[in-house]
């Protein structure tokens, strides 16, 4: 038994080459034992008509014509899937990766093609003996081997792309939800020359079915429509022959693999924990600049807008963040501020899929089957979504148990540092508190949530917990508490009345709703997409805290890159989290360090876990 998983697995590919002969073979074989082997036992329509109290005439009438319209629906289905993929794609000996597509049809399944040969097949069954099961059983396991190596290839190729989409939608058996979503969507039911040329093999068996109907005899059907069968082998054997234009070599396609870290898996941040007032006042934007930006959940790009930038990339790694990022910008197309509110999760709603389902149709097809897997985090809100903000969730939970609501509602209240700092000493920093810090602000319950990743490059004597007691003693006692809503999310689990990130003021709504266009998303690692870019093109660099992520080495290469694109004068900023970076003394002249100006805008940040802002400029040599 152990032999037979790899002996399947290495037949697999010279089986799907000749999946025709194998299709026809089994076709052949079937009908010729129920038509020479069980020659004198009744037909399954036959049986089925006598049990329904049927003579056997009517039986074969009305059963030839419930054949004749499922090889129609067949039909019209193979044809309509094979004018989305085209010929070249169907026929084909090899299995086709260039690209892989999923509308019409391949929005209710993944293989509706297959899905059609087996009704087709099913139909064809009833007109022959009990034996014709065999049939479709035999095609469907037949397919099955198919199936398992078409989607081995195309998940090689297209990798998590793939798997969103095998995730979302079923391989050939329809869900209900699938189907309710298919027919609540325009279907854009198209059949092209190609599509009907190709995939009408059934097409003569209706009329032949028709007439087996008046004369009660299933053979007149098999004479009518086979040479549509024949023309279609005859097709498909030249084509799956030839498959990619003569003379032409198939490309290989080379793809990145991303890292297999948890941080690429899904959404890590579903709000930035960059206080983006910082950057505004580093980077001065102006009209006609280019602005960079580290993607994260996009809330800052989006706030940047609000200075008029030409044009704002956004680069991740991470797909998901990304996704996330367009999601956000189709809010302000189809939504209003209110509304946007609502779907965020910032005020409360029941309608939050309604409300997405006005900006879905906006989204790229990949996304919209991301998303429709995401049911419960739409209608949490997604500004909620975030493995980030699932632990500040969790501690939110367990400042409520330590602190207590009243005291946390208390600091909310106090207006003056005065207060805020004898509330701390008297009522914060207690026995509980210290135990809280030990336990869940320390790197080993950090770990459980976070990919080890983002330590790699931490010495081993940093102290979590002394590092993030001090960083919440200045959040509490030195900055404004009633305008950070950064605090406000961690300690309440949302913003603290009306004190929301720039990009969700009202006041703002309108400005970032025209200009949300000027955003372009890359999901590529810094160092690949720099290498693509042009001298001289990019004016300000907002990098967050990647460079902790890096060896110095990554961190020098890629600084040489961004002073190579940057313009002269183009400014960098970044933040030290638990890693300390600054540019490296060999390019002490191309990078001139802001000290003054990082360590004032650093005394005002709202996002009070950094340990530093470092802003930097470009001096072209």
């Amino acid at each position: 038994m152990m032999q037979l998983k790899p002996f399947f697995v290495r037949i697999r590919k010279p089986w799907f080459e000749v999946r025709i002969f194998i299709s026809l073979s089994i076709v052949a074989v079937v009908s010729l034992l129920s038509f020479l082997a069980f020659k004198n036992t009744p037909s399954i329509l036959e049986t089925a008509g006598k049990l329904a109290g049927l003579t056997s005439e009517q039986a074969l009438f009305w059963g030839y014509f419930f054949v004749a319209f499922l090889i129609l629906l067949a039909s019209l289905l193979r044809m309509w899937a094979g004018s989305i993929l085209t010929s070249k794609t169907v026929m084909t000996f090899k299995v086709q990766k260039s690209k892989f597509l999923i509308s019409g049809p391949y929005r209710l399944i993944r293989h509706p093609i297959y899905f059609a040969d087996l009704v087709a097949f099913a139909g064809f069954s009833l007109c022959l003996t009990p034996i014709g099961l065999l049939m479709p059983l035999l095609i469907r396991l037949h397919y099955s081997q198919l199936m398992n190596y078409e989607e081995g290839m195309l998940i090689t190729e297209f990798g998590e792309s793939y798997k969103e989409y095998a995730n979302a939608v079923p391989a050939i058996w329809p869900r209900m939800r699938q189907i309710t979503h298919f027919f609540n969507t325009p279907l854009n039911f198209k059949i092209n020359y190609d599509g009907f040329r190709h995939n009408a093999q059934y097409l003569l068996f209706i009329p032949g079915l028709i007439v087996s109907a008046f004369t009660g005899k299933f053979i007149h059907a098999v004479l009518i429509g086979l040479p549509a069968v024949i023309d279609w082998a005859i097709i498909h054997t030249i084509i799956g022959v030839s498959g990619a234009p003569a003379g032409k070599p198939e490309e290989k396609i080379k793809r990145k693999r991303l890292s297999n870290s948890k941080v690429f898996k899904d959404i890590l941040y579903a709000q930035c924990w960059e206080d983006p007032q910082m950057d505004r006042k580093a980077f001065q934007i102006k009209p006609g600049d280019h602005l960079l930006s580290i993607t994260s959940s996009g809330c800052n790009a989006l706030t940047f807008l609000l200075d008029n930038p030409e044009r704002v990339t956004c680069l991740d790694m991470n797909r998901y963040q990304n996704y996330l990022l367009n999601l956000k910008i189709h809010t302000f197309k189809a939504l209003t501020h209110h509304e946007i509110l609502e779907f965020f999760g910032i005020t409360t709603s029941s309608r939050r899929w309604e409300l997405y389902d006005r900006i879905k149709p906006l989204l790229p097809q990949e996304q919209q089957l991301y998303w429709e897997n995401k049911t419960g985090d739409i209608n949490k809100g997604i500004l909620h979504i975030g493995r980030y903000e699932k632990y500040m969730q969790l501690l939110k939970q367990i400042f409520r148990i330590l602190i207590g609501r009243k005291i946390i509602g208390e600091l909310f209240n106090t207006v003056t540092v005065e207060g805020r700092i004898e509330l701390y000493q008297k009522k914060w920093d207690n026995l509980r508190w210290r135990i809280f810090c030990r336990i869940f602000l320390s790197r080993t319950f950090a770990s459980l949530f976070f990919d080890k990743a983002f330590y790699r490059y931490l010495e081993p004597s940093f102290s979590f917990r002394t590092y993030y007691k001090s960083a919440v003693k200045r959040a509490i006692t030195e900055l404004p508490v009633v305008q950070n809503y950064f605090l406000a999310y961690i300690l309440l689990g949302n913003y603290f009345k009306e004190n929301f990130p720039p990009y969700l003021r009202e006041e703002n709504y309108e400005t970032i709703r025209k200009r949300v266009d000027r955003i372009e998303m890359v999901t590529s690692g810094c160092m690949e997409y720099f290498r693509s870019v042009p001298s001289d093109t990019i004016t300000q660099f907002n990098f967050t805290n990647i460079f902790e992520w890096m060896s110095p080495q990554e961190f020098e290469q890629l600084l040489i890159e961004a002073i190579r694109i940057g313009k002269d004068g183009a400014i960098l900023t970044y933040r030290n989290h638990l890693v300390t970076r600054n540019r490296p003394e060999s390019l002490d002249t191309q990078l001139i360090p802001k000290l003054k100006l990082s360590e004032e805008l650093h005394n005002k940040d709202l996002s009070f876990i950094y340990k530093a802002y470092v802003i930097e400029q470009v001096k072209k040599l």
